[in-house]
């Protein structure tokens, strides 16, 4: 039985995650992904360890999935860039920042309870500040919805206010500096979905 990365620290069982500058480990990878590290490029396999500054790219028919060491699991779509910027976890803390490049992404983050946990995905256009929920997105849609859990997303630009989202709600036109708010039909957000789960 595997016993969660995230409570053996907690437990004092391990000082700190692996080596420094792990983020993670690729669990599950359909089609033929690539990674970007110090400049060169390979096939993305199972197994692999994810480093921060690492970049993630899909083609169209390429998804992966990404089992992070605080126990968050993130899903990324076809056509998507993604890199893990900084991943920082310790007893006493987690500071986390994922870059979506491009693309489409949901993320499940596990709960925290250190006494300090600071969660950041950023696209071009929005940051979005969570803890322990789950989120989709698409670079595309200029979207963000929460799944579960309650998210901020503020647009990068402009002098747009930060959006308070609950679980079913989602926001866009972040790059117009804004957050308005975007209700997806069922059918739009399963197919939504379907595009980041792997078969």
């Amino acid at each position: 039985m595997r016993v969660p990365t995230l409570l053996m620290l907690l437990l004092g069982l391990v000082p700190c995650v692996a080596s420094a500058g792990e983020a993670g480990l690729i669990a599950r990878v359909n089609g033929a992904p690539t990674l970007e590290r110090a400049g060169k490029t390979e096939a993305l396999k199972r197994g692999n360890n994810v480093f921060t500054g690492d970049v993630i790219e899909t083609d169209a028919n390429s998804k992966v999935k990404i089992l992070l060491n605080d126990d968050s699991v993130l899903a990324i779509g076809p056509k998507s860039r993604v890199t893990v910027s900084d991943f920082v976890l310790a007893a006493s803390g987690r500071d986390v920042r994922l870059q979506v490049l491009a693309g489409r992404f949901k993320i499940a983050i596990s709960k925290f309870f250190g006494a300090h946990t600071d969660y950041e995905i950023r696209t071009p256009t929005a940051v979005a500040g969570v803890r322990g929920t789950v989120l989709w997105g698409d670079t595309g849609l200029d979207a963000i919805c929460a799944l579960e859990g309650t998210i901020e997303v503020r647009p990068r630009t402009g002098a747009g206010a930060p959006a308070q989202l609950s679980s079913g709600e989602c926001v866009s036109q972040m790059a117009a500096g804004k957050t308005a708010p975007l209700k997806p039909t069922a059918e739009e957000l399963a197919a939504y979905l379907k595009e980041v789960t792997l078969d």
